[in-house]
């Protein structure tokens, strides 16, 4: 494919594809568009990388992030100049923040046409400022510049990518005409393979990188445990984990501790009926209560992986300041209360192999032995109340999809009330699986598109819980849905505006709140659904949302399910089975 290409633009997009997809990317992810034409040839024919095309580049960017996030590799994106460019944003904040590799690739203007009033030209040179791990700008495709220089810029991007902290990579690339296949300079070309030959019969990236591997000195081991050994009212929070095997680590860890655990909803350990340690799934509920804030009093707290969901557990801590031992593989401050006293730079995994043989002896703690009574007691009530309810609520949703969601699959869940009710109410005893979310910079677009991004990279069927508000912003990309890999069934709460407002204290303001902040739209989404060409159900009780579930799972296409609640009724129905969750211990 590189022996014929027909220009000089040619060649240097079939360089950068053919080097990202030997350094290991897993998708391509095209916006359609003029100056990006030799880049989007190059990577929709490529034999070995699969390549999505969506018309919305915010869309295609969080497509690619749910790509990336679920495999742990670099996803490409590709699109034209101008303002396309900049609905590449949203994603790249989020995959900066959540160290997601990205690499984008940006087609450009070339020099003479920028700043002079050009159609489609602005400053894309280090466009996204600090959010990009690296930021590169190539020139125009010029045959008398060594084509080794396109390749080793790729292995750097790719590098920066996944060096930690991974995150985005912009590769700037300018284009002068012809972007078409024309045929041009083909013994200029000629030429320029023949400095490669070697690269063109290996199979390998022209620069290969070692990622490092970071791993404790022996005086930290000893150090950490030592104060370990010392502690006697230990607590195990365990945050937002990535793969099956950090939850794995985690898991045996606190097997091996038996300190109390307190597992977010995104750990992986926090829906999955785990017994062998003592978790306590509905600490946060748990915490409504006075007298177990008075029990809770840990000295020391272990937090494994990214941030957790719960506020209420997070000023809990803050007040009682115990140590706080932080383990996270990314350098950045995650420490929003100033509490951590301790810092650990490591995968989860590589930790739990280094401590879980090494704290065999320290035998179970007497502290915190009835908090997993506690927390099924608060499960148990939670059913109780849901049973004596038929109607169907956003708590219910909940449970039903924690408890019904098809072993093996991926549940990602929409931000604002979607994550925090599965959080609070998600059954404790339900089939293992990932939960997901954009926690990176907790925003509500693009969730669809990254959605379908995981059903695509992992072949496996995803659950989408989202709100209505967040359906909306990403309306475009339930065209994603029809053509994925594998199903995702989406379920939309639709209260009719911004639910989560009525739950914070702007909502004792009536002036200006339904406008400002319930938002209320009128909207429904059956013909959203007939639109994009995926089937519809609209339940209005509990048990037909499991059926209507049920037979979405049955049926292994995507599909929408839509469930209407009320804004007010919500409220009332929160802080009714909180007052009664208060009473439980």
């Amino acid at each position: 494919m590189l022996d014929n290409a027909p220009n000089i633009n040619h060649l240097w997009a079939g360089l950068l594809v053919e080097e990202l997809a030997r350094g290991g990317v897993c998708c391509f992810c095209i916006s359609p568009g003029s100056r990006s034409t030799p880049l989007a040839m190059a990577a929709a024919r490529h034999p070995r990388v699969p390549s999505v095309v969506h018309f919305d580049e915010r869309g295609a960017a969080f497509h690619a992030l749910g790509w990336a996030s679920a495999t742990g590799k670099p996803a490409v994106l590709i699109c034209t100049s101008g303002s396309a460019t900049a609905n590449f944003w949203p994603a790249v904040v989020e995959a900066s923040m959540s160290g997601v590799p990205l690499i984008l690739l940006t087609a450009d203007r070339p020099p003479e046409l920028l700043d002079c009033g050009a159609n489609q030209a602005i400053d894309q040179i280090r466009l996204y400022g600090e959010y990009v791990r690296w930021s590169f700008t190539l020139p125009c495709p010029d045959p008398e510049i060594p084509p080794g220089m396109v390749l080793t810029t790729v292995d750097q991007a790719l590098y920066r990518a996944q060096h930690p902290p991974a995150g985005p990579v912009h590769l700037n690339c300018m284009f002068r005409e012809p972007l078409a296949p024309l045929l041009k300079d083909q013994e200029q070309i000629k030429a320029c393979m023949e400095t490669l030959s070697k690269w063109r019969h290996a199979q390998a990236p022209f620069t290969s990188f070692r990622i490092p591997n970071i791993r404790l000195k022996t005086e930290d081991d000893l150090a950490l445990l030592n104060l370990l050994n010392d502690v006697k009212r230990g607590l195990l929070v365990v945050g937002r984990l990535r793969t099956a095997k950090e939850s794995e680590a985690a898991r045996l860890l606190a097997e091996t501790l038996q300190w109390p655990v307190f597992p977010d909803v995104c750990s992986g350990v926090r829906l999955a009926g785990a017994t062998k340690a003592p978790y306590v799934a509905h600490y946060d509920q748990l915490l409504l209560s006075d007298t177990f804030q008075r029990e809770c009093t840990p000295e020391f707290v272990l937090h494994l992986g990214g941030a957790i969901t719960s506020k209420r557990l997070q000023e809990h801590l803050a007040r009682l300041r115990p140590e706080y031992m932080l383990v996270n593989a990314q350098p950045f401050r995650q420490d929003p209360f100033h509490q951590v006293t301790h810092r650990v730079e490591m995968g989860i995994t590589g930790f739990g192999k280094w401590l879980t043989p090494s704290v065999r002896d320290i035998g179970a703690p007497s502290w915190g032995k009835d908090f997993s009574e506690y927390s099924q007691r608060i499960s148990r009530q939670v059913d109780d109340w849901l049973n004596e309810a038929s109607a169907l609520s956003e708590i219910a949703v909940a449970r039903l999809v924690s408890r019904q969601r098809p072993a093996g699959s991926i549940v990602f869940l929409g931000n604002s009330m979607p994550i925090r009710d599965m959080d609070m109410y998600g059954a404790p005893d339900g089939p293992e699986g990932l939960v997901v979310a954009n926690r990176g910079a907790s925003g509500i677009d693009g969730n669809i598109a990254t959605a379908a991004g995981y059903a695509n990279a992992l072949q496996t069927p995803v659950t989408a819980v989202i709100g209505d508000l967040a359906a909306l912003h990403d309306l475009n990309s339930v065209s994603l849905l029809r053509a994925s890999a594998a199903p995702v069934i989406l379920v939309v709460v639709n209260n009719n505006g911004g639910g989560i407002f009525s739950l914070l204290p702007i909502a004792e303001y009536e002036e200006n709140f339904e406008k400002c902040f319930g938002t209320p739209h009128g909207l429904t989404f059956e013909e959203a659904a007939r639109m994009f060409g995926i089937s519809y159900a609209c339940p209005d009780s509990q048990e037909l949302f499991a059926q209507a579930y049920g037979q979405a799972i049955a049926k292994g296409s995507s599909s929408l399910i839509e469930v209407r609640t009320d804004r007010a009724e919500n409220v009332r129905a929160h802080r009714e089975l909180q007052a009664a969750l208060r009473t439980v211990i």
